[in-house]
């Protein structure tokens, strides 16, 4: 089931990357309300951007952070079973203050040497209220399996999808230990915007 109706994903992540297709204009926006379409999906990392959000332990400055270098792939079976993953590389971390980058790709973080990725596994994505999606997986990071779940929306436009979600993550408590005085606080919000096309 979706509902057709036109909806504007265009935002302004700030990283550059172009949202834009050449056959944009000659489809309407599908709203996915259910079922994925079935087939095997492959993120376009061209229109893509999977970004955080924290801020500082005092709390006063907000920082931003963008992650360059990252490649996905969704299969989705005639049933609507779901299964993918998504891999980042954790030293492409970009937050716009040298030091900073090189803190959290060092060992009190990222550890970029030691584990070069992060991956989140998808478990499911199921209806949920509000016209999203549940999805639920697993992230990989540091050596440790953190579990989330979070809502989704997804667009069908032309022969491609688009997927944009966000999950607040305490990195306290799932035993990162990251927090430390003057770069992040313990709470931090991933955002992704994923554009994927068939494979």
């Amino acid at each position: 089931m979706t509902d057709e109706s036109h909806h504007d994903h265009d935002h302004d992540h700030g990283s550059g990357h172009d949202h834009e297709h050449e056959h944009d204009h000659e489809h309407d926006d599908v709203l996915i309300v259910d079922q994925l379409p079935a087939g095997t999906w492959r993120v376009d990392t061209d229109g893509s951007e999977v970004a955080f959000t924290a801020r500082t332990l005092l709390g006063l400055v907000p920082v931003r952070g963008l992650f360059e270098r990252f490649h996905g792939e969704l299969l989705v079976a005639a049933d609507g079973a779901s299964s993918g993953a998504l891999v980042v590389e954790t030293a492409s971390i970009q937050t716009g203050l040298a030091r900073r980058d090189r803190d959290l790709r060092g060992q009190r973080y990222f550890d970029s040497e030691r584990h070069p990725e992060m991956v989140f596994t998808l478990a499911q994505i199921t209806p949920a209220p509000a016209q999203e999606l549940d999805v639920s997986g697993t992230l990989e990071v540091c050596g440790k399996h953190v579990a989330m779940s979070f809502r989704a929306q997804a667009i069908a436009h032309g022969d491609h999808l688009h997927i944009e979600g966000s999950v607040s993550v305490d990195h306290d408590l799932a035993g990162l230990g990251w927090a430390k005085p003057g770069l992040v606080s313990s709470r931090v919000r991933a955002q992704v915007a994923l554009t994927l096309t068939p494979a």
